[in-house]
């Protein structure tokens, strides 16, 4: 059993890079237990990481970041643990390993948060060592099924693009879609992020399989967006998809405030409402005929009004789908409905009323 690193350490010392590199091998296994004695000579491990030379500098860094962790110099500790590349495995479930993925994104976060308020020209670059520890944690959590925590992590970090695709290859889609909609509304603060995030949630909703058209609706109304939602009304009516036109009036209505109720109308109405047609060829009536036209002039009108008398009449202005929806959006429909289930459910005896009276 090893008492002391001192032997290990004065390895260091030594001319040639193999006994170097030995020395950092061992010193990596026994950190933990020795991390005291090794800090004394923390500074000869960092010139092996500063010579570009030596071929095992990452190893330097990764043993250093571990040193500097024991001390509680986070700051440091996370400066070499991107500089160990690979070497520092995100997979580790170490407390060290735990601690500098935490401390890496918090640093990528407030990186990006910052960089999301500036113009496009004044973004500062990123460090992509930063971005590659960032990106393993993400892949983790998606190997280990953890898509709630990568969702987390992906609006925390302002990551729409692992946002997406951490919805889009979870096993439960529907569950991740409800979940995101909902640490969306309840949680963040900034609404210029949120907006984006709620189009890439309409999105998604609108691929599926069976788009959801419900939720679609709901992500619209916070977007303050009317005439996306009037055209999914007029689509699902066109799909003969009435049923559901009707479900999402309702829940509007529930849920939307009155100005966005009244801007949706007025798209209904002005699409419900058909272009009056304009008389052309068949038109005879604007000129009025000459007494002495010949027989076969009158016959020609005669067949001609009869022709236009036979057009098909218009449909109603506007159609009966789009006032039921009309109807529900003001309103109306649930006033009539909750009093006819008051009058259907009315049980009061009238002959107690008249002596009550009394």
């Amino acid at each position: 059993m090893i008492t002391s690193a001192a032997g290990i350490i004065s390895l260091l010392d030594e001319d040639e890079p193999q006994l170097k590199e030995f020395a950092l091998h061992k010193l990596n296994a026994v950190v933990n237990d020795f991390w005291a004695e090794i800090s004394e000579s923390v500074d000869k491990i960092e010139v092996l990481y500063e010579d570009e030379g030596f071929r095992s500098r990452q190893f330097a860094a990764l043993v250093a970041s571990k040193v500097f962790y024991h001390l509680g110099a986070f700051e440091e500790s996370l400066n070499y643990a991107l500089g160990a590349g690979d070497l520092f495995n995100v997979n580790d479930n170490s407390e060290y390993v735990e601690t500098i993925i935490a401390k890496c994104i918090d640093h990528y976060t407030k990186q990006c948060v910052e960089n999301a308020d500036l113009p496009e020209g004044e973004k500062k670059p990123i460090d992509q060592r930063l971005e590659g520890i960032v990106n393993k944690m993400f892949q983790r959590c998606l190997d280990d099924h953890k898509y709630k925590q990568a969702i987390g992590i992906a609006l925390e970090t302002r990551r729409l693009d692992v946002f997406e695709k951490t919805i889009l290859e979870s096993n439960d889609v529907p569950g991740m879609l409800a979940y995101s909609l909902k640490l969306c509304m309840s949680l963040m603060q900034n609404k210029q992020f949120r907006n984006k995030v709620l189009r890439v949630l309409v999105k998604i909703y609108m691929n599926l399989e069976k788009p959801d058209f419900i939720n679609v609706c709901q992500c619209l109304i916070f977007l303050d967006d009317p005439q996306a939602v009037s055209d999914i009304l007029e689509k699902l009516v066109k799909e003969d998809n009435l049923l559901m036109a009707y479900q999402i009036c309702f829940d509007l209505y529930e849920s939307a405030s009155q100005q966005f109720l009244s801007s949706v109308i007025q798209n209904l109405r002005t699409v419900g409402t058909p272009i009056a047609s304009v008389p052309g060829s068949t038109n005879t009536g604007t000129v009025p005929g000459s007494e002495k036209d010949s027989d076969s002039m009158e016959t020609e009108e005669k067949t001609s009004s009869a022709f236009v008398g036979k057009t098909p009449e218009a449909s109603p202005e506007p159609k009966d789908q789009t006032l039921k929806m009309i109807k529900i959006l003001s309103g109306e429909m649930a006033i009539e409905l909750h009093l006819q289930f008051l009058i259907r459910n009315n049980n009061t005896d009238l002959m107690i009323l008249k002596n009550t009276k009394r």
